[in-house]
C-alpha cells in the first residue's frame, strides 16, 4: 500500500487487529478504516485467514482396526522374537519417514495456503462490489421485534435501558415500540448513518444499537429519523446531503445540546464488516469544535475523534471514549 494514500502499513494493521498499536497508532488506524474501503477489505482477510487457520485441523481416521485382529496380534506378537534390526539401516528408515512427513506437511501447508489465498481474493473481489446500493428494504428490517427491541436495549447498561423508549424500523422508518419514563432512547441504527462516502453505507449487515441520553434524543436522535426517512423515500445521496445542510440552516435540525451523549456498549453490534462490534464506548456531541478542546487523538488519550460526521452535512463534532465493559457488565478488550 502507498503510504501517499495510506497512514498506516499492513504490519501495523495486524498490529492493530492484535491489540498491539500504541492508543494514538490504533485511533489513527481506527479513523483511517472507517472511511478506507481498501483497508476494510484487507483487515477482514487477515481477520478471515486467522481464523480459517485457527479452524483447521486434520482429521483422524475413520477406519479402525478390527476387534478380532486386535485379539489375535495380542496372542501371537509376544510369542514372537523381536526382528534385529541393525542400528545403520533403522536410522536409515528413521531419516526417510522423516523426510517423507517433512514433505507431506509441505505439500499440506502449500494446498492450505493456496487455497486461503484464492478464497481472500474472492471475498476482496465480491466486497469491492458488495454494496454499491441500497438493497431491498427487507434486508435492512429486523423481523422479530422482540428481537429488536432486545438489541436496541443492549447499547446501554439495564440501569438505563430497562426505561428508556425504544424505538424499531418498520417500513416507513422508525416507530415507538415501547414508551420510556428516563428521557433516554435507544435504538439499533442502520448502515445509512456511516459517513456519505464510506464503502458500507448500504451495507445491511450493519446494525448499530445506540441509547441517546435526554439531550441527545432531543438533539442528535433527529438527524438519525430524518437520514432513515430520506433513505425509504429513495432520496439520492446528493439529496440527503442538500437537505441535511438546509435543515440545519433553517433550524428544522437542531445544533447538539450541552450534554448530548450517548451508549454504545452492546455486544450486538456491527458497525462494518471490517470492525464488527469495535470496542464499547461513550460518545458525546459538540457544534463543531477542535480536536485539542478535549485532547482527543493525543497519546496515551483514551479521547478520540470519530469521523462520522467529519466532512458530512452535520455541523456536529463527536467524541469517542471507550469503557471496559459491556452493556451486561462483562469485561471488553483493551483497545
Amino acid at each position: 500500500m502507498s503510504t501517499n494514500r495510506h497512514p498506516i502499513d499492513q504490519e501495523e494493521l495486524m498490529a492493530y487487529l492484535d491489540g498491539e498499536l500504541l492508543a494514538d497508532q490504533a485511533t489513527e488506524a481506527l479513523s483511517h478504516l472507517v472511511l478506507c474501503p481498501e483497508c476494510q477489505t484487507l483487515v477482514a482477510d487477515f481477520r478471515g485467514v486467522s481464523q480459517e487457520l485457527m479452524a483447521w485441523e486434520v482429521e483422524s481416521s475413520e477406519v479402525g482396526i478390527p476387534s478380532e485382529i486386535n485379539a489375535t496380534l495380542g496372542e501371537r506378537l509376544p510369542k514372537r522374537k523381536a526382528a534385529k534390526v541393525s542400528l545403520p539401516r533403522l536410522k536409515n528408515r528413521v531419516t526417510t519417514s522423516r523426510s517423507v512427513w517433512a514433505v507431506a506437511l509441505a505439500i499440506v501447508c502449500v494446498t492450505v495456503g493456496l487455497n486461503l489465498i484464492l478464497t481472500s481474493r474472492n471475498r476482496s473481489e465480491y466486497r469491492s462490489t458488495a454494496y454499491p446500493s441500497m438493497a431491498s428494504i427487507e434486508q435492512y428490517l429486523i423481523p422479530d421485534r422482540d428481537a429488536e427491541i432486545a438489541i436496541a436495549r443492549s447499547a446501554a447498561p439495564e440501569a438505563i435501558s430497562h426505561n428508556a423508549k425504544i424505538l424499531v424500523l418498520g417500513w416507513r422508518g422508525y416507530e415507538t415500540a415501547i414508551e420510556g419514563k428516563n428521557g433516554f432512547v435507544c435504538v439499533v441504527e442502520r448502515s445509512w448513518m456511516s459517513p456519505f462516502n464510506s464503502a458500507e453505507f448500504w451495507n445491511p449487515r450493519v446494525r448499530v444499537p445506540i441509547c441517546f441520553n435526554p439531550a441527545a434524543a432531543r438533539s442528535i436522535l433527529p438527524l438519525t429519523i430524518k437520514r432513515t426517512e430520506m433513505v425509504l423515500a429513495g432520496l439520492s445521496k446528493a439529496q440527503m446531503v442538500d437537505s441535511i445542510k438546509a435543515g440545519f440552516d433553517d433550524k428544522e435540525l437542531p445544533a447538539p445540546e450541552p450534554g448530548a451523549m450517548s451508549y454504545m456498549m452492546s455486544r450486538a453490534s456491527h458497525l462494518n464488516d471490517a470492525l464488527g462490534h469495535y470496542v464499547p464506548h461513550l460518545m458525546f456531541y459538540f457544534p463543531l469544535t477542535d480536536k485539542p478542546s478535549w485532547g482527543a487523538d493525543l497519546p496515551d488519550s483514551p479521547v478520540t475523534l470519530n469521523p462520522q460526521f467529519q466532512g458530512g452535512p452535520e455541523p456536529i463534532t463527536e467524541f469517542v471514549i471507550p469503557v471496559g465493559k459491556w452493556s451486561d457488565g462483562t469485561a471488553a478488550p483493551v483497545m
